[in-house]
């Protein structure tokens, strides 16, 4: 075992140790079990935050072109998101709904640290190519979090309305709260995600001299803007809040996940991954 998987492994542990806590919170709705696993995570990010950095000094471009690095940037992600959502509304048991998934991607990235053949030529990995994935990563980050509370949202709001409350829906939020969050997440990953198609569109005109539309992978990038667009008009501009708006959320986040990862597996793309 390298430097790197042993770090790696770590930090999934580190995860592992927070989704422990944060289960025996839903469990028992315990403060301190709370506590402990909000330290576990911030753990984990740091230590997430190090070895991406410390790699980027070392290598002199973004560890971006391996899958472990990838799938380590994408939890780092998550990871912001979940923190930055927390300074918002501490609302503790959210941790117990996502932080299971920044583990799943953590250790992952601890199994494909055995095989770090690169995914791209070390040479494409500039400054600009760099900044146009992590912040695709952050929206995408943020998009994800925004669906699930809406998820959660949609349940609450529908067990209110046929007064069929079950037992376990008592640990939700108000909803309130997870409308508020879900915007929040939305208008968050909103702009990271123009950010980082602005970096990417840059990055086409210097290779392709144009913006090639026609690529799956790029029009559906646009497509998610737009309906996350459709999604702020509809709550701002038309006063339209509840199922109806976060429709728009779910229909948003499904397109990003398509585009993140069906694309590739399903169409054809002159994308780098």
């Amino acid at each position: 075992m390298t430097l790197l998987t042993g770090l790696l492994a770590t930090i999934a542990f580190f995860y592992g140790f927070g989704c422990w806590y944060s289960f025996r919170y839903y469990k028992n709705l315990d403060n301190t079990s709370d506590g402990l696993s909000a330290r576990w995570l911030t753990a984990g990010f740091l230590g997430q935050g190090i070895i991406l950095g410390g790699k980027w000094v070392t290598e002199g471009f973004a560890p971006f072109n391996t899958m472990d690095g990838i799938l380590t940037a994408l939890s780092f992600s998550l990871a912001t998101a979940f923190l930055i959502g927390r300074l918002k509304s501490p609302v503790a048991i959210l941790t117990s709904l996502f932080l299971p998934f920044i583990f799943l991607l953590s250790f992952l990235a601890f199994i494909t640290g055995f095989n770090m053949a690169p995914l791209m030529d070390s040479h494409l990995m500039s400054s600009g190519m760099a900044c146009h994935i992590f912040l695709t990563f952050l929206g995408f980050a943020h998009f994800t979090l925004g669906f699930g509370v809406a998820v959660a949202f949609w349940i609450q709001e529908g067990q209110l309305k046929q007064h069929q409350i079950k037992s376990w829906s008592y640990r939700l939020p108000a909803l309130e709260i997870l409308d508020n969050l879900t915007v929040f997440y939305i208008a968050l990953g909103f702009l990271f995600w123009l950010g980082g198609l602005g970096l990417g569109s840059i990055q086409a005109f210097q290779v392709w001299h144009r913006l090639p539309l026609d690529d799956p992978k790029i029009l559906g990038s646009f497509l998610v803007l737009i309906i996350y667009a459709c999604f702020f008009l509809l709550r701002w501009g038309l006063k339209i809040h509840g199922k109806k708006s976060m429709t728009l959320v779910m229909a948003g986040y499904f397109l990003a996940l398509f585009t993140f990862v069906g694309v590739r597996v399903f169409l054809t793309t002159r994308h780098l991954f």
